[in-house]
């Protein structure tokens, strides 16, 4: 034990004297571009606008030109796209600095919606009038982020935050477990590619409306508690949640709870500030392996799960749900829980996602949609411009005020999540089953003694 004690130490010996080595010599290289940042991050902003650009034409658009993709690149329409694309970039850069969760998440928003929707507009050809309405709602939601005020919140008294982070790892652990028994016969897969099976199963299971309310929160809470224990260093208490979270995945099999769960880890373990300030940089690199993964592998997953997914067929719904609520009556929010309420009837007898999908042509589709789709469908264009951009930044400052001084690395997952959550469905859904407003509370829950370690 003594020879491997010595061993150990004389390692770290050696790794801390070659990185302050390494670190030395690379000081003029760091300090160059330290000086250069801003513009060195609008730079970046602008490859990845150029990267997706190329993922589109010569790859979206030919795996998925059965789904209505293709290229039609009208010369005004994509020089338009390219200056409203570096008008904003110094916004972008800006916001990258902001430790803010609000910050964070409207520049995750930036990255995975209004950049690829740029984009879109200049490769895909889309009318002027979208085009027109996605810059007005882009450039209202960055003014309200820089105009709004930020306020904190008191935190609550660590000891009785500890206790009820212990009753609540017990409580949603056991709930979990009791679903998955009850209609999965404790199924537990990890295959997040072919999940329709599962999926349309999880639609037959017929369990009370408060179990399926509970059930949609239950992976933001599973997180946050994940979080919680790490930062007690429990790492038995820390397993036995990942395993209860990967039951969780496998009641509905939703990838998102597959990949928060990715997140969240290697956010608390891996994330550094740089990162973010770069991160334009590193999404461009992450184009570049989407196509040497087609170009070595033969295969094209990061395409289908990020960049189509994530980024192109979001903007291409937002298009879409402008096309039909030209021609149709708005929902008016009706479609969400404002419809259970007495005297207000739903315009539609179907979800507002499911009828685009039927009007892209596909029955049984979902087409859950948020940002520009949620303006389409519930509100008049000149309000809904204003007023929605507005609702989600006050949403953002809650974040804000119940995380005051929380370490970036227990947020930036939730931030990133909830991006996509935001982009992905209506705003009204995201707050209550999408599970934002259990995670404010929680944050606020989060106990003082772990936010003065981290």
């Amino acid at each position: 034990m003594k020879k491997i004690r010595e061993w150990t130490v004389s390692v770290h010996s050696q790794a801390k004297a070659s990185y302050q080595s390494a670190a030395r010599l690379l000081r003029p290289a760091a300090d160059w571009i330290s000086a250069r940042a801003f513009p060195l991050q609008i730079l970046l902003v602008m490859t990845y606008r150029l990267a997706l650009d190329y993922v589109y034409l010569t790859m979206v658009c030919r795996i998925y030109g059965y789904e209505g993709y293709y290229a039609d690149v009208q010369v005004p329409l994509y020089g338009a796209s390219l200056l409203v694309a570096l008008a904003f970039a110094p916004f972008v850069a800006r916001l990258q600095e902001e430790p803010l969760p609000s910050a964070r998440i409207v520049t995750f928003l930036n990255y995975i919606y209004f950049i690829p929707l740029t984009s879109y507009c200049g490769c895909g050809g889309v009318t002027v009038a979208f085009f027109l309405i996605s810059i007005a709602y882009w450039m209202f939601l960055l003014l309200f982020q820089f105009q709004l005020p930020v306020l904190a919140l008191r935190p609550w008294p660590v000891h009785h935050a500890r206790q009820a982070y212990l009753v609540l790892t017990v409580l949603a652990s056991a709930f979990v477990m009791f679903i998955s028994g009850r209609y999965t016969g404790f199924r537990f897969t990890l295959d997040f590619i072919n999940v329709y099976g599962i999926r349309a199963e999880a639609a037959d299971y017929s369990m009370p409306g408060v179990f399926t309310y509970a059930l949609s929160m239950s992976g933001i809470v599973l997180a946050i508690l994940l979080l919680y224990w790490l930062t007690r260093r429990k790492y038995m208490v820390v397993a036995v949640l990942v395993v209860v979270y990967l039951f969780l995945f496998s009641i509905a099999a939703h990838k998102s709870l597959f990949f928060y769960l990715l997140f969240i880890l290697a956010g608390y373990f891996l994330y550094r500030p740089w990162m973010m300030h770069w991160l334009g940089g590193l999404l461009t690199l992450f184009a570049g392996a989407a196509v040497l993964e087609e170009k070595l592998a033969g295969s094209f997953y990061l395409v289908s799960l990020f960049f189509n997914r994530v980024m192109f067929l979001v903007v291409r719904l937002g298009r879409e749900s402008m096309e039909f609520f030209t021609e149709n009556p708005l929902s008016l929010f009706r479609d969400s829980i404002l419809g259970k309420l007495p005297g207000i009837c739903p315009v539609y007898t179907t979800s507002i996602a499911r009828i685009i999908g039927e009007f892209r042509g596909h029955l049984n589709e979902n087409a859950n949609n948020g940002l520009l789709g949620d303006l389409f469908a519930n509100f008049p264009v000149p309000i809904g411009i204003f007023l929605l951009p507005l609702i989600l930044i006050v949403c953002f400052r809650l974040l804000d005020a119940v995380s005051d001084k929380l370490p970036e690395n227990l947020t930036v997952a939730a931030c990133a999540y909830f991006a996509m959550g935001f982009s992905n469905g209506s705003w009204s859904t995201i707050l209550l089953t999408g599970g934002f407003l259990i995670a404010c509370l929680l944050f606020y829950f989060f106990p003082k003694e772990e936010r003065i370690q981290l």
